[in-house]
């Protein structure tokens, strides 16, 4: 079953609700049960794809098994993940990590972070220019071609910002993923880090960086409600 099909079908009756008499604590086991669900199904998708990228190497044959060579190369990671999934390996950085690199994913995570920045961008840029053509006695006076070819730059410059910024972040969020495997929120204390010091060591993005704090403040609201909600 393909990772788009697992979305499509969720076995709900895995989720075991606990009979505890208290409504409100079976909403949260409720809750808790589903969410593992949701990841064991990752787990189970990311371990098919691994074998499929296997097979194509010759080291997992037509019936899914492991070839006995394979086994062993990877028999020092085996047991380390859980609910059947793939197993922890040591990282460049002496950590362990159950997340595979793949270079689709990343590709994914750099396309999302930049296409979100890039609209935020161009919102924040535009009400910028705009604020900008209010107070400036200069742009008072200029004709509206000019003003519009002044917002239209703004705009573009601080769209196209803000995107190599957000495409950044969750490029770094996804390598942090892979190298130490942290948590959602350790990922993006990191990966905001190095992104806002980023900004802030050039004095022409310096003035971006409130509104770059602004863009984690919110993927990190959404990571939350995601998860409690």
């Amino acid at each position: 079953m393909s990772s788009w099909e697992r979305s499509r079908y969720i076995p709900w009756s895995r989720a075991q609700q606990a009979q505890t008499g208290d409504p409100t604590q079976e909403d949260v086991d409720l809750d808790t049960q589903k969410e593992r669900v949701f990841r064991q199904l990752a787990r189970e998708a990311a371990r098919e794809e691994d074998d499929a990228r296997r097979k194509k190497k010759g080291l997992v044959d037509g019936d899914g098994d492991v070839d006995a060579s394979a086994e062993s190369s990877g028999s020092a990671g085996d047991g380390d993940g859980d609910d059947g999934g793939p197993p922890a390996h040591n990282t460049v950085l002496g950590f362990k990590s159950s997340v595979p690199y793949r270079f689709e994913d990343l590709l994914r995570n750099v396309a999302f972070g930049g296409t979100i920045g890039s609209i935020t961008g161009s919102v924040f840029g535009f009400m910028d220019g705009m604020k900008s053509a209010g107070d400036s006695s200069v742009l008072k006076k200029a004709s509206n071609a000019a003003k519009g070819r002044y917002l239209l730059q703004g705009t573009a410059r601080s769209g196209m910002i803000f995107g190599g910024f957000f495409g950044g972040f969750h490029a770094g969020k996804y390598g942090v993923r892979v190298l130490c495997d942290p948590g959602d929120y350790a990922e993006m204390a990191i990966a905001g880090a190095l992104g806002i010091g980023a900004m802030a060591a050039r004095p022409q993005t310096r003035p971006s960086v409130p509104y770059a704090a602004m863009l984690i403040a919110m993927d990190a609201f959404n990571t939350y409600m995601r998860e409690y909600t």
